[in-house]
């Protein structure tokens, strides 16, 4: 059973405001806990130079600003967290700037490769009957799908921006980016697309320091918040009918 906690007061005995387990509740389910999973999985992909970069929209699929990881109900939530806890308020409105940094880098990069002449040179020799022929494609529709000519290029683009591995065999353009990948990707060395390119490394760099240092935050909160305030990290609710015997 949890102990009763004394009400603060200030250094003139008057009861001061303070949060309780209910709000600490709110804060690890609504706020805490969805950052924490969220980070981990920026982090995994910043460590791969993976910058989910999508030109349309134009955005990061999978590295985002934190209130983007909470659901819209919950945004006061976190508000409020950030207010009471300006140490993590702080680092977060830091991490959302380097996400923003990072966009803008990547946009760049994009932008960069798609106007390099060797990278469209690359891109016509690839598409080529003569290529389709040696992939055993019939038609380019087989290796972009939906989207149309035009966009043939952002999508290459696309690959050498978020530093693209070998594709998955249901991706439709696999057949086309697993053959020439490493001759997309050499062209981040060109001289138009270097600078680009190590801009966007160093601000996923950097952002991947702030995701480090905000995980570390937010654990070291939701530690300190568990002990003073006797919650558990996770709420774990026993199915109905189900007694503690049979566990």
């Amino acid at each position: 059973m949890a102990v009763a906690r004394k009400p603060r007061v200030d250094e003139k005995g008057r009861k001061s405001r303070q949060i309780g387990p209910n709000i600490v509740r709110a804060w690890f389910d609504s706020v805490i806990n969805p950052l924490l999973r969220a980070l981990e999985t920026e982090r995994e992909l910043l460590q791969k130079r993976n910058w989910t970069w999508r030109f349309r929209p134009a955005g990061l699929e999978l590295i985002r600003p934190a209130r983007v990881y909470v659901e819209p109900e919950a945004r006061d939530n976190l508000k409020q967290f950030a207010a009471l806890n300006p140490d993590c308020g702080r680092a977060i409105d830091s991490h959302d700037a380097k996400v923003h940094a990072l966009l803008e880098e990547c946009t760049k990069l994009h932008e960069a490769t798609v106007r390099d002449e060797s990278f469209g040179a690359l891109c016509a020799r690839v598409t080529s009957a003569e290529s389709l022929s040696g992939l055993n494609v019939a038609d380019l529709s087989e290796l972009f799908g939906a989207y149309p000519p035009e966009d043939h290029l952002n999508i290459l683009a696309q690959y050498v921006t978020n530093n693209t591995g070998e594709l998955g065999s249901y991706y439709v353009s696999a057949k086309l980016w697993n053959r020439y990948r490493t001759e997309f990707l050499e062209l981040r060395d060109r001289p138009a697309v270097r600078s680009y390119h190590e801009s966007t490394a160093k601000a996923g760099e950097s952002l991947v320091r702030e995701v480090n240092r905000l995980i570390q935050l937010l654990e070291e909160k939701r530690l300190a918040l568990s002990l003073e305030y006797d919650q558990p990290y996770v709420a774990v609710t026993r199915p109905a009918g189900l007694s503690e015997r049979s566990l």
